[in-house]
């Protein structure tokens, strides 16, 4: 009676083959089992035919991920320490945009937070001064340091991501920033914004460093988002900060802090002059460098602030000089002399100093941070002409690009040519300047564009400087290969380089060459209307929406100066 309640022995195979749902794709077809040999099945081997298997197809595709429950900043930032696991792998920094919101929309807050601080120290550090470096050992110390990293480093993810962009127009482009990664941007920000605001007098004396740095982050994000009146009320609260604060805060930290707010407020001021009205070009105010930063060369970042000031404030002395023969032209209807002008004197004696400082600067460079092949005293045409110019480091062949703008924006011989029937000196105009401006070209050959496109995002690009020096040559060849490389650098990373969008440069280089083409030389772009900056860049990466520029130049036939409205084709 007891054998009934035995388990039941197990049924003897047929055969010893392991089959499965899996199989070749004849067997599949011939609907019979497949035992899924390598490289060919039995099956397949004994009626002699070739045995393929089905490769699964992959597709990706936009799925909308419910949002899980998120938890308060101080929570995420304690749980961080006890994540090592997904902060040790590094995420990739060039996610596909797709993939990239995918990812994150099913990922908790905490995997969140570690998301984008890998993408902090891969990406954004490396673009920043290293003071924020020793900032980054912080941020699971104290929230509103954390939130104003976490907001910088999305921010810039959707700035280098870029999207489709459904409202295309022939202004705003065919994409956009990524809108996942900028609205996680807007919610850290937002989120330090509130925690900054709560802060009280004891909270500013006993964390002046922590306060300072962060308001210079705020500085940051308001310059690679384009939105100039943030930007300057977060500098007209650093001005006071520094001086309330300046006792209670390391001088070496301090010095450092300052160093990476000039050099973003350098390309602020930078972007302000491209573009802007005439009467405000001539009008744009100088940016002096703290007295605590002059003659400051033992860091390159410290040289590269320096060089920055020189270059900003020859620039502003050039141009605005310049207009002001053509503000004088259409009042008095004829061209105004150089020689005749009241601050003639005053102007030559800036451009000397600024002269003087370059020289300082340039002896104060270490060799480390000059080309290879470099000679002294320096000249602009040593070496080869065809050959890029290499450097051992991306920031070393910016500070030195940077140096060779000031020179050419020293130069006063543009000035002097102008003079009312005098057109012996037309072919000579650019003479002086033509040497540096090939050099430029030749430095921003030699580095690599995507390099260029990561870190330059907070300071002045190679787009922009070369958009400056195409307007002091006169050499159409050389401007056809400003052209190219501009063209070169749209085919990579058709957004921005130097947080200035790349489709206006090219934009404004092409018409200018076509004005070049007729026979004419341009020397100055305004705007008809000036716009006070544009608009944030929130949904593109154009500030501004440039249909017409206003074109300032010289007609080479007859020597006679022109203004002329010109359509810009994006």
């Amino acid at each position: 009676m007891h054998k009934m309640y035995k388990p039941v022995r197990p049924r003897p195979k047929k055969t010893d083959i392991v089959r499965s749902r899996g199989g070749c794709r004849g067997c599949r077809e011939r609907r019979k089992k497949c035992d899924e040999r390598k490289p060919s099945c039995s099956t397949c081997l004994k009626i002699g035919r070739l045995c393929q298997f089905v490769e699964p197809d992959l597709k990706f595709c936009i799925v909308d991920v419910p949002k899980t429950e998120t938890q308060t900043p101080l929570e995420s930032a304690s749980m961080k320490k006890h994540s090592p696991t997904l902060g040790s792998s590094r995420i990739c920094p060039l996610l596909p945009p797709i993939w990239s919101s995918v990812l994150l929309g099913s990922l908790s807050h905490t995997e969140e937070f570690i998301f984008y601080s890998t993408y902090w120290e891969d990406v954004c550090l490396p673009a920043v001064h290293p003071v924020f470096r020793s900032a980054s050992l912080l941020i699971g110390d104290h929230p509103m340091l954390s939130d104003a990293i976490m907001a910088l480093s999305s921010c810039n993810l959707s700035r280098l991501r870029p999207d489709n962009n459904r409202n295309q127009s022939r202004y705003n482009g065919a994409s956009k920033p990524d809108i996942t990664h900028q609205k996680r941007s807007q919610i850290y920000y937002s989120s330090a914004i509130r925690k900054f605001a709560a802060l009280n007098r004891e909270n500013f004396q006993s964390h002046a460093e922590l306060i300072l740095t962060t308001l210079v982050l705020f500085a940051h994000i308001e310059s690679s988002m384009g939105n100039k009146r943030g930007f300057y009320c977060h500098v007209q609260g650093l001005a006071s900060l520094f001086v309330d604060l300046s006792a209670s805060i390391k001088l070496t930290t301090l010095k450092a802090l300052l160093i990476s707010l000039m050099q973003v407020r350098f390309g602020v001021w930078w972007a302000r002059s491209y573009f802007c009205s005439l009467e405000i070009h001539r009008g744009l105010p100088p940016v002096p460098l703290p007295n605590i930063l002059e003659r400051s060369y033992s860091t390159q970042e410290e040289r590269r602030v320096v060089i920055m000031g020189i270059m900003c404030e020859s620039h502003r002395l050039n141009f605005g000089q310049l207009f002001k023969i053509w503000s004088c032209m259409s009042q008095i209807k004829q061209t105004p002399t150089w020689d005749h002008e009241p601050n003639t004197a005053s102007i030559i004696a800036q451009f000397e100093e600024q002269a003087k400082r370059s020289d300082e600067w340039i002896s104060h460079l270490p060799l480390s941070e000059r080309p290879l092949g470099y000679l002294e005293p320096p000249v602009p045409h040593c070496c080869d002409p065809n050959t890029p110019v290499i450097f051992q480091s991306h920031d070393a062949a910016l500070n030195f690009a940077c140096y060779i703008v000031g020179r050419i924006m020293q130069s006063s011989a543009l000035m002097g040519s102008l003079q009312s029937g005098k057109d012996s000196n037309l072919e000579n105009d650019c003479s002086r300047e033509e040497p540096w401006v090939h050099l430029l070209l030749r430095i921003a050959q030699g580095i690599d564009l995507q390099t260029s496109t990561t870190k330059n995002n907070y300071t002045v690009g190679f787009s922009g400087l070369l958009l400056a020096a195409i307007l002091r040559c006169d050499s159409l060849a050389l401007s056809m290969e400003i052209q190219h490389w501009l063209g070169r650098l749209r085919e990579l990373q058709p957004t921005e380089e130097g947080a200035f969008p790349v489709n206006q440069s090219f934009g404004v280089v092409k018409a200018i060459n076509n004005q070049r083409l007729m026979g004419r030389q341009v020397f100055g772009v305004t705007q008809l209307v000036d716009d006070a900056g544009g608009n944030p860049k929130y949904t593109s990466y154009n500030s501004q929406s440039i249909n017409t520029l206003l074109f300032h130049g010289r007609c080479q036939a007859t020597g006679g100066l022109f203004t002329e409205t010109v359509s810009i084709e994006l």
